[in-house]
């Protein structure tokens, strides 16, 4: 059977001020999952735990999305200058699921801001905003190019199975839409891939089950270039197989 696999979304505000809250989810994401065998379901907000600890037992795998800020007291840190939008319900939300995929052993995938979150929930910090708070010259991580082009490139560490899953090669071209990155690595990760400018891209999980994390966004690229899907595929291959 497929396996089912839940997406976090972006809870935002009808443009109709008399219409209610809702959770929306680029369609790159669920495409990207389908397209590789996967069925992708798209995560309501729910406001009681119980329930969204329910909910996870029904899926074989989490993909955290990309979207808003996240909020530093969570990683022991008051608010900097260049923070941006954030959204603590959302912030509460993946981290009952996140933590529910861990007990049960289940696969994760995050996306830009799905590899932020984790390491935070795994123990880690982020730097809230890089063009206040890096050191050293920075590269542009917030492309003006079209979605879908590689804004820069990273260096895959070999070894490593995000090298394995993108076939051995050294360098890759990714986009890039993002102000806040990884600073402190939660314990039990490696990195996987690095901007030149030594921002870090992708981490994972050697022991255990599936978890593969980077900051870029596949969902935007692959329907230009497949290579993207590659990434897809191990995620929903790793859902079968659990």
């Amino acid at each position: 059977m497929r396996p089912i696999i839940g997406v976090s979304g972006k809870l935002v505000n009808h443009p109709n001020p008399s219409s209610p809250r809702g959770c929306f989810l680029a369609e790159g994401y669920t495409n990207g999952l389908a397209e590789t065998g996967g069925i992708p379901f798209i995560i309501p907000y729910l406001e009681r735990e119980e329930d969204v600890r329910a909910l996870a037992a029904r899926l074989d795998g989490l993909l955290l999305s990309g979207g808003v800020d996240i909020t530093p007291t969570s990683f022991g840190e008051q608010p900097a200058t260049g923070l941006g939008e954030i959204c603590p319900e959302r912030d509460w939300i993946e981290a009952i699921l996140f933590d529910e995929m861990q007990k049960q052993g289940k696969p994760v995938l995050g996306i830009c801001r799905g590899m932020q979150v984790i390491n935070v929930f795994l123990g880690g910090t982020l730097i809230q905003d890089l063009a206040s708070q890096k050191q050293g010259d920075l590269i542009q991580h917030d492309q003006r190019a079209p979605h879908w082009y590689p804004g820069h490139h990273v260096t895959l560490e070999a070894g490593t199975q995000m090298h394995r899953i993108f076939e051995g090669i050294d360098r890759l071209g990714v986009n890039t839409f993002h102000h806040q990155a990884v600073r402190d690595l939660a314990p039990g990760l490696v990195v996987t891939a690095v901007a030149d400018d030594g921002v870090i891209e992708a981490y994972e999980r050697p022991d255990g089950p599936f978890l593969v994390a980077v900051q870029w966004h596949p969902e935007l690229m692959w329907h230009k270039d497949r290579t993207f899907l590659k990434l897809f595929r191990a995620f929903v291959e790793a859902c079968e197989q659990r």
